[in-house]
């Protein structure tokens, strides 16, 4: 089969990958065709696009987004989101033959690539399945990053348009596809199926734990509670550092996002507390194997519920996972049954701390999660 992927994020560069690149190269060892139309959400508008080969030989298109006014506020947020789509719609007009696809794979937000969308639907491509990781724009508004009121009711009237358009939808876990029927009017010939988040199964070899942590400026000693992601709201960053307060471990960030500063500058003044940017997913894996434990922590108050994909580099690694997430949250439930980790309240920062060292020196735990 042919594929076209339209991801917001896929790395071809080397030592970095993430779960797009790992959907991509399980479609070429299966023999399947794929090619890629990337809008580089997080990089600067304004860019011409690139045409670009990965180190498998997959195709990339890489389109950059289209914004006007000062980052950060409301007219740059929200025509980022209509000028991006017109101008990635554009790119595939002038790039791509539609109708030569058998299978079209976007994940939500849909909206930003609305015309590529549309084009696949009208051209009659077979498949057109969209992947749901966090529901737009219901779980952005509830953790802040999109506003609410008319802007969150609009974008959802164009989200709901698009979701139509598509023949099956994946949600990550058995409550989201309750949820998107809720929330969501779908056709009867829509599928609904699940498709947990997913990561190549290979692990690490073993790492000089001493060179790693020296190399970092690490504590050579502590055990090391470590949170690997985009540093923006809606991680629980609050409730990690409320941890990190008076605690035997030390607490290291990484990462890049609208509050990185903020953790930085938390570092500087807490003994306790460390932060690096981000960094190729390879040296990443090898970090993280220089520490003990993995954090996992969403906010209060969202209807729907998440599946961190950072959790399976911790696991990858050979750490234990603590989790601070939504009640009830079948992740949550999955950590505890499967013996990966440990869930705990919202709001509870002694217990998250508590969970956290018990599980960085539990050898007997960590030995059970290598098997």
């Amino acid at each position: 089969m042919r594929f076209l992927l339209l991801p917001m994020r896929f790395p071809i560069e080397p030592g970095n990958s993430y779960l797009t690149t790992e959907l991509a190269d399980a479609l070429l060892d299966a023999a399947h065709q794929v090619r890629v139309l990337q809008l580089d959400w997080e990089s600067e508008p304004g860019r011409s696009t690139q045409s670009l080969v990965s180190e498998r030989g997959i195709a990339v298109d890489r389109v950059f987004p289209r914004a006007i006014g000062k980052p950060g506020s409301f007219l740059y947020r929200a025509s980022k989101f209509v000028l991006s789509a017109r101008h990635v719609g554009r790119e595939a007009r002038h790039r791509l033959t539609m109708n030569q696809f058998d299978c079209v794979i976007a994940w939500m937000p849909a909206i930003a690539f609305a015309p590529v969308v549309r084009q696949a639907a009208r051209a009659g491509v077979p498949s057109r399945q969209l992947i749901i990781w966090d529901f737009f724009p219901d779980h952005h508004a509830e953790i802040g990053r999109v506003p609410g009121g008319l802007v969150r009711w609009l974008a959802r009237r164009w989200e709901q348009s698009l979701v139509r358009t598509f023949t099956t939808i994946f949600c990550t876990l058995p409550a989201n596809c309750d949820y998107l029927r809720r929330r969501f009017r779908l056709a009867e010939r829509q599928q609904v199926r699940i498709a947990p988040v997913w990561t190549t199964l290979e692990m690490p070899a073993p790492v000089d734990r001493a060179e790693v942590r020296s190399r970092y400026s690490l504590p050579a000693e502590a055990p090391i509670a470590v949170f690997g992601g985009q540093i923006a709201a809606g991680r629980g960053f609050e409730q990690m550092l409320a941890a990190a307060e008076g605690s035997p471990l030390a607490f290291l960030f990484v990462g890049d996002g609208p509050m990185a500063d903020d953790v930085s500058a938390r570092a500087k003044t807490a003994p306790n507390v460390f932060y690096l940017p981000a960094m190729p997913s390879a040296d990443f894996q090898e970090l993280l194997s220089a520490c003990d434990v993995g954090l996992v922590a969403t906010v209060p108050g969202v209807t729907s519920q998440t599946m961190p994909s950072k959790t399976f580099a911790y696991l990858k690694a050979g750490l234990p996972v603590v989790a601070a997430v939504e009640p009830g949250n079948e992740f949550a439930a999955l950590l505890e049954q499967r013996a990966l980790g440990r869930a705990v309240p919202f709001g509870d920062p002694d217990a998250f701390q508590r969970e956290a060292a018990a599980l960085a020196t539990d050898d007997l735990f960590r030995e059970g999660l290598a098997e």
